[in-house]
């Protein structure tokens, strides 16, 4: 009995190891589709925003905290300003902190009135914290570019091989090699 306890919990940690991957796959693959469709991914962003906040609005009809929805409504307008000069980002400006910030803030204001009302099932508390919390920052994250790759003066950077890239790609660089050749999948 002690083997397969033992082999359910490596199944376990082996599923989720594969989940993590396709998630980071997929994520991947969405920023390669953002950075060469920009203006369809701002629309879909701005859809996006408005249609969360319809889901919110419903929210407050089921009755969720007013307040709460009505500070995650105000938090999807400010990060509705990152998209101005879309998809470029200065990831040292006030907006893009500010931003961060409200989306941390939005996440334990919303984190604590679920702790504090149990009777909500975890189900109804995962969809709500995905659509209605994270899935506009996560978005707006997947497909902002640093402005550092992009100006002018970044010119003598693509000389040396590097491109302009969306902030996903950027923190995932470091996995490839520096000359740009694919990993080997297994060694010999």
């Amino acid at each position: 009995m002690t083997f397969l306890a033992a082999l359910v919990t490596v199944g376990w940690l082996a599923g989720v190891l594969f989940l993590l991957f396709a998630v980071g796959c997929g994520l991947y693959v969405l920023s390669e589709w953002v950075e060469e469709h920009p203006r369809t991914t701002r629309q879909l962003l701005r859809y996006t925003i408005w249609g969360v906040d319809v889901v919110l609005a419903l929210m407050a009809i089921d009755g969720l905290s007013v307040w709460r929805i009505l500070i995650s409504v105000g938090a999807n307008h400010i990060y509705a300003t990152n998209l101005e000069g879309f998809p470029l980002v200065n990831l040292g400006g006030a907006k893009f902190l500010g931003s961060c910030a409200l989306a941390v803030g939005n996440h334990f204001l919303w984190f604590f009135y679920f702790i504090q009302r149990l009777s909500f099932p975890f189900s109804q508390v995962c969809s709500f914290m995905f659509f209605c919390v994270w899935l506009v920052p996560l978005a707006l994250f997947v497909s902002l570019v640093p402005i550092d790759t992009a100006l002018p003066s970044a010119q003598t950077a693509s000389v040396r091989g590097k491109t302009r890239q969306n902030i996903f790609k950027t923190m995932f660089a470091k996995f490839a090699k520096p000359d740009g050749e694919q990993q080997p999948l297994h060694v010999d």
